[in-house]
C-alpha cells in the first residue's frame, strides 16, 4: 500500500473496470462528421483559391468505410502526436499469421487512410532512405483532425509544423517504450491498465502561493497482475540533459506529491521511473537523487531502457 511517499503498489480493486487499454482505443466520443474540410486530393467542391473541399457526403461516406481497427489507428496518432509504421503495427497489427503479413497489412491500411488524408506522413524519415516505408512518420491529417475534434471539441487545432529532429526522436522513444509494454500485456506478462501519453499523462496542482503548476510526465502508467496494481510516472531520458536539470523535474514531482493532489484522487502516488541510455548515467542519476537533501530516494527508481519490463513486472513496490 502506498503512503504518500512510499511506493505505488497496492492491493487492487479493480470492479467493474473497463477493459485492458490498447493505445488508440480510448474512448473519446462517437466520432462525427464535420461540415466540410479542405481536401485537394479528393473530388468536390472547389473553394476560393482552388482547394477543394470534401462534401459532407463525402466525408459521411469515408467515415463510414472506417473499420474499428482504422479508429484505433487514428486514436493512437491522435494521442501521441506522431507515430512511426512500425509502431502502428505493434499496436494494432498482432492478429496476422506472420510479422511480414502483418507489416504489409499495416502498409496498405495505412496507405488507404492517407489517401482519404485521416492521416499524412511527416517529411523527415526515421532512419533515412534504407529505412523504408517503416521509417514513416504519421501524423493526424486534415480529414482525421476535424474527425477527431468533433468527437472531442477540446482537441487542440491541428499544427502544421514540422517537428525538430530532437523532440522527434525523443517521441519515438516514448512510442518504443509504450510499444514495448503492449507487446508484453498481450504476451500475458502484465494487464496494462492504463498508459497516457502527453498531454494526458500531466497534472494540474496548487504551488507555491497557490500559484499554478503542471507537472509534465512523459507517460503514466497502470499496470496489475493477479494481486497488485502499480502507478508510475515514467520519464525518457536521452541523455542530452544536465543531471542538474534532471534534479529539477524530481523537485517538481516531490512538490506535486507534497501537494497531496494525487493522493487525493487516486488513494495513491505513482513510483516516478527514469528510463536512461546507459549504466554510467543510470548510477550517476542514482547518487544525484540520493544526495540531494530536497529528495525523497524511494520515491524514484532509475534504470536503462532495456531493464523496463523487468521493473514493471517486480511492481512498484
Amino acid at each position: 500500500m502506498t503512503s504518500d511517499n512510499g511506493a505505488s503498489a497496492r492491493p487492487s480493486a479493480r470492479v467493474d473496470r473497463a477493459a485492458p487499454v490498447v493505445p488508440g482505443q480510448s474512448a473519446r466520443g462517437r466520432l462525427t462528421a464535420p461540415e466540410t474540410m479542405d481536401d485537394s486530393a479528393h473530388s468536390g467542391t472547389r473553394s476560393e483559391g482552388g482547394v477543394r473541399r470534401m462534401s459532407r457526403r463525402r466525408l459521411d461516406e469515408a467515415i463510414r468505410s472506417l473499420s474499428p481497427r482504422d479508429r484505433a489507428v487514428l486514436q493512437s496518432v491522435h494521442d501521441f502526436g506522431l507515430l512511426r509504421t512500425t509502431h502502428l503495427q505493434q499496436l494494432h497489427f498482432t492478429d496476422h499469421a506472420t510479422p511480414e503479413g502483418a507489416a504489409r497489412i499495416c502498409r496498405r491500411v495505412l496507405r488507404a487512410l492517407a489517401d482519404r488524408r485521416f492521416i499524412e506522413p511527416i517529411e523527415r524519415r526515421i532512419g533515412g532512405i534504407r529505412a523504408g516505408s517503416e521509417g514513416t512518420v504519421w501524423r493526424i491529417g486534415p480529414a482525421g483532425h476535424r474527425l477527431l475534434r468533433d468527437g472531442d471539441p477540446e482537441a487542440p487545432r491541428a499544427r502544421r509544423r514540422e517537428p525538430s529532429l530532437r523532440f522527434l526522436e525523443h517521441r519515438m522513444l516514448v512510442a518504443d517504450v509504450v510499444c514495448g509494454l503492449t507487446t508484453a500485456a498481450n504476451s500475458g506478462s502484465f494487464e496494462l491498465v492504463d498508459v497516457a501519453p502527453e498531454p494526458r499523462s500531466w497534472r494540474t496542482y496548487s504551488g507555491h502561493h497557490g500559484s499554478r503548476e503542471v507537472l509534465k510526465p512523459d507517460l503514466f502508467v497502470v499496470t496489475a497482475t493477479d494481486d497488485y496494481e502499480d502507478h508510475w510516472f515514467v520519464e525518457v531520458d536521452r541523455g542530452t540533459e544536465s543531471v542538474p536539470t534532471l534534479l529539477k523535474q524530481c523537485v517538481q514531482y516531490e512538490r506535486y506529491r507534497r501537494s497531496g493532489t494525487e493522493q487525493r484522487t487516486a488513494g495513491l502516488f505513482p513510483r516516478v521511473l527514469w528510463l536512461v541510455p546507459d549504466l554510467r548515467r543510470r548510477d550517476r542519476i542514482t547518487a544525484a537523487i540520493r544526495a540531494d537533501g530536497q529528495l525523497d530516494g524511494d520515491l524514484f527508481r532509475v534504470e536503462v531502457y532495456a531493464a523496463l519490463l523487468g521493473v514493471v513486472t517486480g511492481g512498484a513496490s
